[in-house]
């Protein structure tokens, strides 16, 4: 499966590699999810895309708010706080879904402007550098599925132990509380069906972080160049000829373009999600801090611990390296200005300038373009999660919630 996690380690030079390659595992998952990458689905595939657009975009969210309707009465305060935050994560798990669904070939676009990119990529020291990032960046898509797994995992055995189903979704003609066979059934229909979802969820909460880090790659890579532009060199015939230089220089402008068109194609799936990412997030890192430090036991607060890890997964890496995209832009532009342009004939003089100017700008995710992907928006949406936490103990939470129990 997926080729035995080959794509891990760096690919020697002999074996072709693309920028691409370093989503495969992300896209391969997003195909099992339903959406048709390849355009090659046959009924059987096509029957199988109604099935779980149907589960992940609607019976998966409802089935939190039917449970609560129903069966309110009979949740504890722990339970009711685990449920309630698992399910405001299905209703954003649910709009990134869809999200992804309809803007799906904008995916493939992005890959179209990374193959154009690694066409520029002609040195030896560059191909081992996309290699080295195309491991690297499937490790990262890796430690996604690791921690969601073992998030699911973790939770069925919690529940278990404690007699209960491990997600308190509902199901139709099946009632755990009843008596066991139940219990075991409803158990076994929550692990295989909320599992699904789960795993499919690794996708659509790293493909932002996977795209972006592939990015950087680039753009770490043009600074390279650009720092070398107009230096002279014996080693090779021709690269002091002033056209030689100013092809140089045209190829860094394109290769620069492109990592723009790159961007436009990218950053309308991302605004949208990490903005509802941003909002839910806060909220259920709120509620897992009252659960954790109020309410959960001793074997309860491991689930707690690994979910979140992986809320944190879904926001700390994208801010991290969208972060870091902006300082490389600006050490980009350093780098032309302290290059040797100024050595070149009025042509490149021009053009560098030019160049220049546009570098200026560096390249910046916003979420809905209200506030802009970065470290410091990760910090505000960890403040609210603990002005979360601080309503609720100054309203004493944990005594009403637990005389509201013994009644």
């Amino acid at each position: 499966m997926f080729g035995y996690f080959k794509l891990m380690y760096p690919a020697p030079l002999s074996e072709p590699i693309r920028t691409r390659d370093s989503n495969a595992y992300l896209l391969e998952t997003l195909r099992m999810s339903g959406l048709n990458l390849r355009n090659d689905f046959g009924v059987g595939r096509k029957i199988w895309r109604v099935f779980s657009f149907t589960y992940n975009m609607l019976v998966l969210p409802i089935s939190f708010p039917i449970n609560y309707t129903i069966h309110l009465a009979e949740f504890p305060p722990d339970l009711l706080l685990q449920s309630l935050q698992l399910c405001l994560n299905t209703w954003c798990f649910a709009f990134k879904f869809f999200t992804l669904v309809i803007y799906m070939a904008r995916l493939e676009l992005a890959n179209k402007h990374f193959d154009e990119l690694d066409e520029y990529c002609v040195k030896p020291a560059e191909k081992r550098k996309v290699r080295d990032a195309v491991a690297a960046v499937t490790r990262l898509y890796l430690t996604f599925v690791l921690v969601y797994v073992l998030y699911a995992t973790s939770t069925l055995l919690d529940g278990m132990f404690h007699d209960r189903v491990p997600f308190n979704t509902y199901y139709p003609f099946v009632n755990w509380r009843l008596d066991r066979t139940q219990l075991y059934i409803q158990t076994f229909l929550e692990y295989l069906t909320v599992g699904y979802a789960i795993f499919v969820a690794t996708a659509t909460d790293s493909y932002p972080v996977i795209y972006v880090v592939a990015l950087r790659t680039h753009i770490l890579l043009l600074k390279d160049r650009v720092i070398h532009l107009g230096e002279t060199s014996s080693n090779s015939e021709g690269s002091n000829d002033a056209d030689f230089m100013f092809t140089s220089l045209v190829d860094c402008i394109k290769a620069h373009r492109t990592l723009l068109n790159f961007c436009e194609a990218i950053k309308p799936i991302i605004s949208g999600t990490i903005f509802a990412q941003f909002i839910i997030c806060g909220s259920i890192l709120g509620i897992i801090m009252i659960n954790m430090v109020l309410f959960a036991d001793q074997s309860t607060r491991f689930g707690i611990i690994t979910y979140v890890m992986a809320v944190l997964l879904q926001t700390f890496p994208l801010c991290f390296y969208c972060n870091a995209i902006v300082d490389d832009c600006n050490e980009l532009a350093d780098a032309l200005f302290h290059s040797a342009w100024w050595m070149q004939d009025k042509r490149y003089q021009r053009v560098a300038l030019q160049f220049l100017q546009k570098l200026q700008q560096p390249m910046t995710f916003t979420a809905m373009n209200i506030f802009n992907i970065n470290l410091a928006t990760n910090i505000n949406v960890a403040k609210f999660a603990f002005t979360v936490y601080a309503i609720a103990s100054g309203m004493n939470l944990d005594q009403k919630l637990q005389i509201q129990e013994t009644q």
